[in-house]
């Protein structure tokens, strides 16, 4: 816990109330995560002033009546309540860092418990693509024999039946032919693919929804796509089902690996984000995002923060990134574009509301 906490919002913009805070919070909560270093000054601040005391003392009682003699009992009278003080502090300390400790071990749970969802979404992603199964009728002219495809080699074939829907709607003059001609494909393989985009966009959803770096889950969800999912995924989210895809695909890159190959036309990669097929995000991003969590983690679960000061709290993470040379409109972007929702959810989610 900071002291922050009962200090007025007025107060904390004045510097003697600043400086204080940044040094307790330095001890409490050092970047390094290794206290030792600001409990040896704390220490010797207490030391010399100890000693300072010592010496005031010692040279008042030789220009007083008595000299020495009622040295012992003013020492005595000094000196006890200051390491009844010491002890105090000492204890606080010992409280603090035992909930650091808590905070730690109790995040640590909650990302193994995500680990473990994470990995059962994939494992039931990957049961939803082996249990795919179509079948092609034999046709006599020319002659081809029945075809049967299972798991991920259903997905060329999908790719083949988009390619001929979108190849009959330019033929029939359409405006639009990869929207028309997905809306055909969509009549003819939602049965196989409904459960399968289903689901994807769900599990998307959940790691975007969640406190973990939700960029290394991405990553490992995006190498379990397959090519020929990459392009069918491409091109659903240029369609009106998939349009609420589109927003994720973008924001995490999942198009990185497309192999562009395969797309109907190269233009067809301008209908998206340039976002959408690069995995980089610049340093000042990066920043603001590592600012954002360790703010949330010092000034919000650390605090229990609770709604009614959200607009104090929104005041007091502007002036902090500002010292850290962030702006707000680079908190808003790390923050997913809303950096008030964002402040929002975090208290929510702390204080349990």
């Amino acid at each position: 816990m900071k002291i922050g906490g009962w200090i007025p919002e007025w107060a904390k913009s004045l510097s003697p109330f600043r400086w204080p805070r940044r040094i307790f919070d330095s001890m409490m909560e050092p970047q390094n995560g290794d206290s030792r270093g600001a409990l040896f000054v704390f220490t010797l601040i207490a030391l010399s002033f100890m000693a300072a005391m010592f010496v005031i003392a010692i040279v008042a009682q030789m220009h007083t009546e008595g000299g020495l003699g009622t040295f012992g009992d003013f020492f005595g009278g000094i000196l006890n309540p200051i390491f009844s003080f010491l002890t105090f502090v000492g204890l606080l300390i010992t409280i603090v860092m035992q909930q650091k400790e808590i905070r730690e071990a109790k995040a640590s749970t909650e990302k193994q418990s995500f680990e473990s969802l994470f990995f059962q979404m994939i494992t039931i992603h990957n049961s939803i693509v082996n249990g795919m199964d179509l079948r092609t009728r034999a046709v006599s002219n020319p002659p081809i024999a029945a075809q049967e495809f299972h798991g991920r080699d259903c997905f060329p074939r999908f790719y083949l039946h988009l390619q001929q829907e979108i190849e009959r709607a330019k033929k029939g003059k359409s405006s639009q032919p990869i929207e028309d001609g997905y809306a055909k494909f969509w009549e003819r393989d939602r049965k196989d693919l409904g459960h399968y985009f289903r689901y994807l966009y769900n599990m998307i959803r959940i790691v975007d929804e969640s406190d973990v770096d939700t960029r290394r889950y991405m990553k490992l969800l995006r190498a379990q796509l397959s090519d020929y999912e990459l392009i069918i995924l491409f091109y659903n989210g240029l369609n009106e089902k998939g349009a609420r895809f589109k927003p994720y695909i973008e924001k995490y890159a999942i198009f990185d690996n497309l192999p562009r190959e395969l797309l109907f036309e190269d233009k067809d990669l301008e209908l998206y984000d340039g976002s959408a097929t690069a995995d980089s995000i610049s340093a000042d991003r990066k920043k603001a995002i590592e600012f954002l969590r360790t703010w949330k983690d010092n000034h919000i679960d650390a605090e229990a923060r609770i709604s009614k000061e959200l607009s104090y709290i929104l005041k007091d993470i502007i002036d902090d990134a500002s010292e850290e040379k962030i702006t707000s409109t680079e908190l808003n972007i790390a923050a997913g574009g809303s950096l008030r929702k964002w402040l929002r959810r975090a208290i929510k989610e702390a204080s349990r509301e």
